[in-house]
């Protein structure tokens, strides 16, 4: 058998380029940001009565929403010559969903309903460094077991 009939054999699946893992998440990173524009553009969104009762739940929200694109952010973004880990990867996508989110909170002063809030800021790059920290976790290299 030849190594280019077990490449393509049924019962062996073959892994995904990088580049094509790359696209993939830059298609993510891009739906999941237009997600979160279309969320912030909508004016006066309905309140859930039971959900709003709990201190602070839109901070968690913010939290939730940047962790993932942070996530989909860091696999998007291809370094060569880098290792697939870096602290300069967490910090330069922590610093672009920064940037991100004081630009959607000054986006929001313009939308009826909505308003701008420092601390929603603060929970937008908290969950940035959450969901970068996440994926550069999940992306070192596993010890051969």
């Amino acid at each position: 058998m030849t190594d280019k009939s077990v490449a393509q054999s049924p019962n062996r699946p073959v892994a995904p380029s990088v580049s094509s893992r790359i696209a993939s998440a830059r298609r993510g990173a891009i739906a999941w940001a237009v997600l979160l524009f279309a969320l912030t553009s909508w004016p006066s969104p309905p309140r859930v009565a039971l959900l709003s009762r709990i201190p602070q739940f839109d901070k968690l929200v913010h939290i939730g929403l940047y962790s993932v694109e942070a996530l989909l952010l860091y696999g998007a973004i291809a370094w060569p010559g880098r290792a697939v880990f870096s602290v300069l990867r967490v910090l330069a996508v922590t610093g672009a969903m920064a940037v991100w989110g004081a630009a959607d909170e000054l986006h929001q002063h313009w939308i009826p309903g909505r308003s701008m809030d420092a601390d929603d800021v603060a929970a937008d790059v908290s969950g940035a460094a959450l969901g970068a920290l996440v994926a550069s976790a999940l992306s070192r290299p596993r010890g051969k077991g």
